[in-house]
């Protein structure tokens, strides 16, 4: 597990009072995200006090051993934090105090109302700093200009590709307008790390199905479709440092009223389709731009995780994808399922894991994720401690599935 303490981050700017820790609630705190939070807050002995509110029960959540303490039974109330009723068993803490800083991690679920009814009740109690953690999906796909100019800054044109980012993008809008919350947003680009279960998931899980069957592995549309990502490391230290630097602005400060309340997150790597997948396969020999050829050597040097060929589908054959992604997602899902299953079964896995090949249709969409980190680096001081997703992110990642015995 790699090492979650805090590197070169000042914490002396909270407004708590002296000595003082602030206590910290986080809603969804079992999920991805909520756990690696916990972990970076309890490790760096940051809070006074963790509540995690999430509706799964810790022995049912997949959690490995390093997050026992950060996320024990003692942290952990059991509640639907979407219905309102559930709220005082949510915020109420035993000393009669409110928290100091509340962490909305759940990105995408079954209550696009959610971060409004948190916003709501943390404006009544006066909460410091409401940290709402959205997507970078929220965002037109840009343009070959804005991708060289850097990527979508915070002001770019919205135009959210899947559902839960225009549930993000519509609770955006209105958490702004609620008279006394102290929010702050972070657009996230694609969250990896241990025990990953989102996107860089599903292609390891896709990589080692085409290995089994020593077959090609094809990608649609072109080998520069930017994937953009952090590390979910990163994400907790950014998350840390937005709700300290909220806790001290006001409404009325500059920064805010500039800049706005919301952040892009974001690594440093130029990742794009074809290196993004070329992680997975032996070297190919493509003419690239210098950015993306020195992309190429990196991949080269990982080419022994799987040892496959890659390559992409033609023009016509994306076009059609386009015009029938529902259809295309149906058939892909069809075809790894069993395959997968019939791995973890010669591997003698009986109890299947949370990570699978199994893919969203809105994941095959045509559409850049390219996200400008420069705010959050200005404003909140923030750089992330990785790079770039590269070979030892990648082996990492597969090691963390090895341990939990979820690979195959």
């Amino acid at each position: 597990m790699a090492d979650l303490t805090a590197r070169a981050v000042d914490h002396s700017s909270n407004e708590l009072p002296k000595n003082e820790k602030p206590a910290v609630l986080i809603v969804g705190g079992l999920g991805y995200i909520g756990r690696f939070l916990s972990l970076y807050i309890h490790k760096n002995r940051l809070a006074s006090e963790i509540r995690l509110v999430d509706k799964v029960l810790p022995q049912l959540a997949w959690l490995a051993p390093e997050f026992s303490d950060a996320c024990s039974q003692e942290k952990f109330v059991q509640a639907d934090a979407g219905r309102e009723q559930f709220l005082p068993k949510v915020f109420t803490r035993t000393n009669g105090r409110e928290f100091d800083y509340v962490f909305n991690c759940i990105q995408k679920g079954n209550n696009p109302d959610l971060p409004l009814i948190l916003g709501r009740e943390c404006a009544k109690r006066k909460i410091s700093a409401f940290v709402e953690l959205s997507t970078g999906m929220i965002y037109k796909s840009p343009s070959s200009k804005t991708i060289a100019s850097g990527g979508c800054t915070e002001s770019a044109p919205t135009k959210p590709w899947v559902k839960s980012a225009t549930d993000k993008l519509v609770a955006e809008e209105a958490l702004q307008k609620l008279p006394g919350l102290k929010c702050v947003v972070l657009r996230l680009a694609h969250v990896y790390g241990e025990y990953d279960v989102g996107i860089l998931s599903r292609g390891l899980c896709l990589a080692k199905i085409y290995q089994s069957q020593e077959e090609e592995m094809k990608w649609l549309y072109g080998k520069e479709l930017r994937i953009n990502t952090v590390h979910v490391e990163d994400v907790c230290s950014a998350a840390w440092r937005a709700a300290e630097w909220r806790a001290t602005v006001k409404d009325g400060d500059r920064e805010v009223k500039d800049g706005g309340i919301a952040f892009n997150i974001v690594d440093n790597g130029d990742t794009c389709t074809y290196w993004f997948f070329s992680l997975l396969s032996r070297p190919v020999t493509y003419s690239l731009s210098l950015s993306h050829l020195a992309q190429a050597l990196l991949a080269s040097l990982i080419s022994s995780i799987f040892h496959i060929s890659t390559g992409f589908a033609s023009p016509l054959l994306s076009t059609f994808a386009r015009l029938n992604i529902s259809r295309v997602t149906e058939e892909l899902n069809e075809d790894m399922l069993d395959p997968w299953a019939d791995l973890l079964d010669a591997a003698g896995i009986t109890r299947a894991g949370p990570i699978t090949p199994w893919m969203e249709k809105e994941l095959l969409k045509d559409c850049d994720l390219c996200l400008n980190g420069s705010r959050a680096e200005k404003v909140l001081g923030f750089r992330p401690t990785r790079e770039k997703l590269g070979e030892e992110e990648v082996r990492a990642v597969i090691e963390s599935y090895k341990r939990q015995h979820w690979w195959p």
